[in-house]
């Protein structure tokens, strides 16, 4: 047999039982990603309906409502957090979404990728209501502290 055809095959070490200590934790996590990339989700959703009541109390009680009527920016400035929240919590509901994917069922590429791209859309999801939800947080945050400091 011609030694460039020939395939070589390599024998690695055996797995010590940390090794397949870890492998396990991996299949455990990766078998629960999607279940915790939702339980995050609703999560989101739930700090969303929190921090409007928070801040609609505040607006309500505090006076901030009358500071838009003389300023246009400052109007844009107190209300952005709330569609910053409409939008995150579009992004979050998007983790629920349901979709249609081809995949063949003997094929095990076919079902890992099929399992990476419906985790990459939820992650991608979360992350995107994550983002807007901090930089509302941030906004809203802000302007509490500027009209207790103004005040």
């Amino acid at each position: 047999m011609n030694e460039e055809t020939e395939e070589k095959v390599e024998v690695g070490t055996p797995l010590t039982s940390e090794d397949e200590f870890w492998i396990e934790k991996m299949l455990e996590l990766s078998a629960n990603s999607i279940r915790s990339i939702e339980e995050a989700g609703k999560q989101i959703i739930g700090m969303i309906t929190v921090m409007q009541g928070i801040y609609a109390a505040v607006l309500a009680f505090s006076g901030i409502k009358e500071i838009p009527k003389g300023s246009i920016p400052a109007a844009i400035f107190y209300i952005s957090p709330v569609f910053l929240w409409l939008i995150s919590l579009f992004f979050a509901l998007r983790v629920f979404k349901t979709k249609r994917y081809r995949y063949f069922s003997n094929s095990p590429d076919s079902s890992k990728n099929t399992f990476k791209a419906i985790v990459d859309f939820k992650q991608k999801n979360l992350n995107i209501a994550y983002s807007f939800l901090t930089i509302s947080f941030a906004i809203a945050a802000l302007g509490i502290i500027y009209w207790l400091v103004r005040a």
